[in-house]
């Protein structure tokens, strides 16, 4: 349902992304005009782009957020559905049998593989506590909670062992082998044992965790390799087909859902959901409620022998014959009392040491919640900084550009300024030379006129007019 609900509301931002990109393209498609620029309509179009701008990055981000979101509510959701499909559907046993489904088969194979280191690393934890602690004194609350938090996983090993079984049975009866000759894996209580470390001794406790250590190291990797084979003989079935022929059966499974997952999303309540759905991510709930899921599907443990004895006491000596007998058995009755009272305060203490851990855990939720919130709050923050330092550097570059295009103009007007007085300078200096000439030319004949007019008056007995020896600068006269 929640899935869905994402799903349309990212449809819905979509929708606006795409009125947002139009709108842009519409504006950007109007180049203004000398006249309406200058009458303020360009101003009103540049405000049009950058609100588009915004409003596009707001919704590409609210788009990146409701995938994310779809993508971890996707997770939390196969992997429910693939535990209810293992130990409710027998369908998908006799479907995995016959090798049909490789999606399937590596999906298990990986995630079995997974289970197994993580338990062996829980276990190696608990390993190292248990080597800390006080032999005399009662398990600390730290213990008792990793040895808690290994009960879900311990429960998906024994889930995913007996489902592995089922396949092998499946394949035995089409091969036509009586079942109960199928080559079946051995079947461990492992939620059964790792619960008991809890009330064990810590010699006794070291020692189970050192067999279930060894089982790590060789049981359940033979499984896993087993597991392995029969994904390999899927996945080579699947190449070898030229096109698949079946889908993976549980997506399958998830399309037959959403229909009517679809029709239980109220749209008056989409923001509400999706709300809720971020929180419970954030919070960690839904692997919190599968966790619980698991530990409703475990089998109740074997009851200790304290209790047994207890219940089982009267009837056996249901008719004392004497009073020695009698004192005897109330002396009996009292210890097997005083037990019963220590174990059943030692159980209300787990039980507050559990609520406390809760309550603590919930209080870090709360608290990295309120982290988170602030964090996104800067990192929104920070985004607007940054989208607005990018619109101001867009912003001076075009104004950049435009003076860069207007001195690049200036400049070329002023080389073509600067060629035409290069040309008018040497008209200009041609002119002068051949005026230079035309005035040596004619101080020459003056020369020539008046030596031989100082001749005539040499003649005629005149004094003679002496000829100029310096010659003439005529630029400074």
């Amino acid at each position: 349902m929640r899935e869905s609900a994402l799903a349309l509301a990212q449809q819905k931002l979509e929708e606006a992304r795409n009125e947002v990109l139009a709108h842009k393209a519409r504006l950007e498609a109007k180049q203004p005009g000398l006249l309406k620029g200058l009458a303020g309509k360009s101003k009103e179009r540049e405000v049009g782009l950058q609100t588009a701008t915004s409003n596009k990055l707001h919704y590409d981000s609210q788009l990146k957020k409701a995938e994310s979101l779809t993508a971890l509510i996707n997770k939390e959701t196969n992997r429910w559905l693939e535990c209810c499909l293992k130990t409710g559907a027998p369908d998908y046993a006799a479907a995995l049998a016959t090798h049909d489904y490789a999606e399937d088969w590596t999906r298990f194979g990986y995630g079995f593989e997974l289970l197994i280191k993580s338990f062996q690393m829980g276990l190696q934890e608990i390993h190292g506590q248990f080597k800390r602690e006080n032999p005399d004194a009662a398990r600390s609350p730290l213990l008792l909670d990793s040895i808690r938090k290994m009960l879900p996983v311990a429960r998906q090993i024994e889930i995913d062992i007996e489902f592995f079984n089922r396949i092998l049975t499946q394949q035995a009866r089409l091969k036509g082998a009586i079942a109960g000759k199928a080559a079946l894996q051995p079947e461990y209580s492992w939620c059964e044992t790792t619960e008991l470390l809890a009330t064990q001794s810590v010699n006794e406790a070291l020692g189970m965790l050192k067999e279930l250590l060894a089982a790590c190291d060789g049981f359940l990797p033979a499984v896993a390799k087993r597991i392995k084979r029969e994904q390999g003989i899927a996945e080579d079935r699947a190449a070898q087909s030229e096109q698949r022929a079946k889908d993976s059966f549980l997506r399958r499974w998830r399309e037959a859902l959403r229909p009517a997952a679809a029709l239980s999303v109220k749209t008056e309540r989409l923001e509400t959901i999706i709300s809720e759905t971020e929180a419970m991510l954030m919070d960690g709930e839904f692997s919190s409620r599968f966790n619980r899921y698991m530990a409703q599907t475990m089998t109740p443990s074997t009851p200790q022998p304290t209790v047994a004895k207890a219940t089982t006491a009267p009837a056996v000596v249901a008719a004392p014959q004497s009073d020695a007998e009698l004192r005897a058995l109330k002396a009996q009755l009292r210890a097997e009392l005083d037990e019963t009272g220590k174990l059943k305060a030692e159980l209300i203490a787990r039980e507050r040491t559990l609520r406390e851990n809760e309550l603590a855990f919930a209080e870090k939720c709360r608290r990295e919640k309120g982290e988170l919130e602030a964090m996104e709050a800067k990192l929104n923050a920070r985004e607007e900084e940054i989208a607005l330092k990018a619109r101001q550097w867009e912003e001076t570059q075009a104004r950049e550009l435009a003076q860069l295009d207007e001195t690049k103009r200036e400049l070329e007007t002023r080389a073509l300024y600067v060629d035409e007085s290069e040309q008018r300078l040497l008209a200009k200096g041609q002119e002068q030379i051949e005026h230079l000439a035309e005035l040596e030319q004619q101080e020459e004949e003056l020369m020539t006129i008046k030596r031989d007019l100082n001749v005539m008056r040499k003649e005629l007995g005149l004094p003679v007019i002496p000829l100029r020896a310096k010659p003439v600068d005529e630029f400074e006269e």
